[in-house]
């Protein structure tokens, strides 16, 4: 486990380490402001959290956590309720596929007209985008679970929760956390669309408002900070999904 512990983040940093250089090697080739080295751009981050850049980023961190948060509750539970109830799959399997095509970006001017200019429309839209991810994932995870697992514990008389908690809820977690990480970064691709509008706070705001201001040294950093992290919520998710999948096999 160490040893494959030590290949991954080798094998981060050598990435990390390849996508900087390349930067440079672009800077450099450039030789314009539009693209400042990485260097510049390190040494500008301390001015920007003098100038309290941590509230933008507090405030874009509340809107993911709170969009994801609901998505993956909501989700979970209707993807799980799902794939153990026939009637209540035929019933939301359709609307769900019929509105999941939906361009959701789209939505954002009613969203808008409906919710107003504040932290509930962009809130919503975050819903929207990953919660038919999390809905069809967890569904399809309880249908794959074999039906000689319940057939054991039918013939244990164990009770729908019994089963539910055994069987059910801990074979779901896999697709919980595999869809947690695929929708992380469309979540945050949608966090960076809607604090263009109505907003003065964010690391959206931040960086375009930088842009604007032709502030490239600001424009960069900003879109540092956002892609560390969003780079560091996944791996959050992701040693998160393998202590509760360590767990599970430890049940």
């Amino acid at each position: 486990m160490n040893h494959k512990r030590t290949k991954k983040i080798i094998g981060l940093l050598w990435a990390i380490l390849l996508l900087h250089l390349i930067w440079l090697i672009g800077s450099l080739a450039l030789n314009k402001s539009i693209l400042p080295n990485p260097l510049s751009v390190y040494q500008h981050l301390p001015s920007l959290l003098i100038e309290g850049i941590g509230w933008h980023i507090l405030v874009s961190l509340r809107r993911v956590f709170l969009g994801m948060g609901i998505a993956l509750f909501v989700g979970t539970v209707l993807g799980l309720l799902m794939g153990r109830s026939k009637w209540l799959n035929q019933l939301f399997d359709p609307i769900i596929y019929l509105t999941y095509p939906i361009p959701k970006l789209a939505l954002l001017p009613m969203i808008m007209l409906l919710f107003g200019l504040g932290e509930a429309s962009k809130i919503i839209l975050i819903v929207l985008i990953v919660f038919p991810q999390v809905v069809l994932s967890v569904r399809d995870g309880v249908l794959n679970i074999p039906q000689h697992y319940y057939d054991i514990y039918n013939c244990m008389q164990a009770s729908a929760w019994q089963k539910f908690t055994k069987i059910t809820l801990p074979a779901s977690l896999s697709a919980v956390f595999s869809t947690s990480r695929i929708s992380l970064g469309t979540a945050i691709s949608v966090l960076f669309f809607t604090e263009n509008y109505g907003t003065s706070y964010g690391m959206g705001y931040f960086i375009m408002d930088a842009w604007l201001r032709m502030d490239y040294l600001s424009m960069y950093s900003g879109i540092l900070i956002l892609s560390t992290l969003g780079f560091g919520l996944f791996l959050l998710i992701d040693q998160l999904g393998a202590i509760a999948l360590k767990w599970q096999k430890e049940r």
